[in-house]
C-alpha cells in the first residue's frame, strides 16, 4: 500500500500551537464555520486504494459536502502511497501543505510525536458523536499510544477475510462451511485441493511486497496468543514462543501451498491475479468483494467465489484491521473549516456512501446499516472479522519496527522450502533482537 521510509531522522517543526491563527480557527467551545464566514478553499490530500472507483467516489463527496457548505470548497489532491511519507513530512516541517490530509493508520504515532497534527477538541469529538460511533481497533489508532490527544479522528478500514474458489473446493471435496474454521482445517483444505489433481494451487499470496506479508503473517502471531511488542510498545516479543508458533504455521502453508507465480507478486497484485484464475485462496479486504461482484466473468471467478472469515487460532480469531484516519494539520490556513470538512467525511450519509461506492469499509460502525455491506453474503465474512480485527500499536517508532520485520522476515519468504521451528525461531530472535535496540531511542519516527 505503500512504501515505508526506513531512515529515522530527527524532524523539527516550524510550528507550534493547537491551529495557526488566520481567523476562522475554533475556540474552545466553538465547532464548525459557520455559513455567513468568508467563502476559503481546503486543500485535502488523499491516497488511492482503489484508482479511478476512488477517485469518482471523493469527488462526489466534494460536490455533496460543497452543497452543504457553499462557503468552504474542497480541493482533493491525490497522492501516491509510496510519495505520501515525505511529502507529509515536508508539508509539515515547511508550513506548505494540505489543510486536511489521509493518514494511514500506523502513522498517526510517529507524526503525533512530531507535534504536526493539530489535537481535535472535545466539543468536536461529540460533534462527530463520539468515540462509541467508531469500531473499537479504529478507534485505537486515533493517538498516539499513550496519550489523550485524538490526532486522527477514523475514516476507512482496511479488514480481511479468506476469498475462495467455490468450483476448485467442490472438485477437492470440501464443504466451505467447515473448510477454514480453524488452523486444522484450514490446512487440510489445502492438502486436499493439492491433492485433488486439479492445475489451480491451493492459495494466492504475494510475497514480493515485505509489508503486506506483515499484515498476512499477524493475524497468526495473534492467533497462536502472540504479540509484535508488548503493551507498553518498548519491546519486541516476536521471539517469543507463541509468535514463533504463528510465524511457523503461516510459513509452512507459503512454501507447501503457495501458486510460484503469485509468490512473485507483490500483495496489491494478487486480487487481480487471482480473479484470472491464480490460485484457489487468497487473503484480500473487502474492496476485492465490489470488483469481482462488478466483472463476475473472469476464469477465476466463473465458478462462484465466496468469502470467509480468517480461520481460528488456538488462541482465537483475528485479523489485520489497517485503513486511514483524516487530520488536521498544525500549518492548516483554516482549520475551523477543515473540521466541517472532516465532520462531513466521518458522518454517517458520507461513511455509507462512500463505502458503498469504493468497496471500502466504514469506519463509523452504523454505516453499513441499509446497505449491501450488511445485507450480501459475499461481505458477511467481514462482519465478523471487524469485531475480530486488531490494529498494530500507534507508536512513534512503528514506521521503524515495521521496516526492521519486513528486513528479516525476508528471510523466511525467500527460503527454498518450509524451515523448520528452531529455524524461524532464530530468525525471530535475530528480529527481536534488531527491534528492541531501534526502540532504545524514543525519538525515532522513520519520517524524514
Amino acid at each position: 500500500m505503500r512504501r515505508t521510509v526506513f531512515a529515522a531522522l530527527a524532524v523539527t517543526l516550524l510550528l507550534s500551537g493547537c491551529a495557526r491563527s488566520t481567523g476562522d480557527g475554533p475556540s474552545a467551545d466553538t465547532v464548525g464555520y459557520p455559513p455567513d464566514q468568508p467563502a476559503v478553499e481546503l486543500e485535502f490530500w488523499y491516497m488511492p486504494y482503489g484508482g479511478p472507483i476512488q477517485d469518482r467516489a471523493v469527488i462526489q463527496e466534494t460536490e455533496e459536502f460543497h452543497k452543504a457548505h457553499p462557503n468552504i470548497t474542497i480541493k482533493p489532491v491525490r497522492i501516491q502511497w509510496s510519495d505520501a511519507l515525505t511529502r507529509l513530512s515536508t508539508a509539515t516541517t515547511s508550513g506548505e501543505g494540505p489543510d486536511v490530509t489521509v493518514l494511514g493508520t500506523t502513522w498517526v504515532g510517529g507524526f503525533s510525536a512530531l507535534d504536526a497534527l493539530r489535537p481535535y477538541t472535545e466539543p468536536e469529538i461529540a460533534a462527530v458523536g463520539g468515540q462509541d460511533v467508531f469500531a473499537p481497533a479504529s478507534w485505537s489508532a486515533s493517538h498516539r499510544l499513550g496519550s489523550d490527544q485524538i490526532t486522527a479522528l477514523p475514516w476507512l478500514t482496511d479488514v480481511r477475510a479468506l476469498f475462495y474458489r467455490k468450483d476448485v473446493l467442490a472438485k477437492a471435496g470440501v464443504d466451505p462451511a467447515t473448510a477454514f474454521t480453524d488452523w486444522t482445517a484450514f490446512e487440510a483444505t489445502l492438502q486436499k485441493i493439492k491433492d485433488s489433481g486439479g492445475t489451480v494451487r491451493p492459495l494466492a499470496i504475494g510475497n514480493e511486497n515485505n509489508f503486506g506479508i506483515i499484515h498476512n503473517v499477524a493475524p497468526f502471531i495473534w492467533g497462536a496468543g502472540g504479540n509484535l511488542l508488548n503493551d507498553t510498545g518498548d519491546k519486541s516479543l516476536l521471539g517469543e514462543s507463541p509468535a514463533v508458533d504463528g510465524v511457523t504455521y503461516y510459513q509452512r502453508l507459503v512454501h507447501r501451498y503457495d501458486d510460484p507465480e503469485a509468490m512473485k507478486l507483490e500483495s496489491s497484485d494478487v486480487p487481480e491475479a487471482f480473479a484470472k484464475g491464480v490460485g484457489a485462496i487468497t487473503i484480500d479486504n473487502s474492496q476485492s468483494v465490489g470488483d469481482y461482484l462488478a466483472d463476475p466473468d473472469r476464469p477465476g471467478l466463473r465458478g462462484g467465489w465466496g468469502t470467509a472469515p480468517m480461520p481460528a487460532g488456538p488462541e482465537g480469531r483475528f485479523g489485520f484491521f489497517g485503513g486511514s484516519g483524516l487530520a488536521i494539520l498544525k500549518a492548516a490556513k483554516h482549520p475551523a473549516a477543515a473540521f466541517e470538512w472532516v465532520k462531513f467525511l466521518t458522518g454517517e450519509e458520507s461513511q455509507r456512501r462512500y463505502s458503498v461506492s469504493s468497496g471500502l469499509w466504514p469506519a463509523r460502525t452504523s454505516a453499513i446499516k441499509g446497505t449491501r455491506l450488511e445485507s450480501d453474503p459475499a461481505y458477511a465474512a467481514f462482519r465478523t472479522m471487524i469485531a475480530a480485527g486488531r490494529m498494530y500499536p500507534s507508536i512513534p517508532a512503528w514506521i521503524v519496527v515495521e521496516s526492521i520485520i519486513a528486513k528479516d522476515l525476508a528471510e523466511l519468504w525467500q527460503a527454498p522450502a518450509a524451515l523448520t521451528r528452531a529455524q524461524v525461531q532464530d530468525i525471530l530472535q535475530r528480529t527481536t533482537n534488531d527491534i528492541d535496540e531501534a526502540l532504545r531511542d524514543p525519538t525515532q519516527t522513520g519520517i524524514k
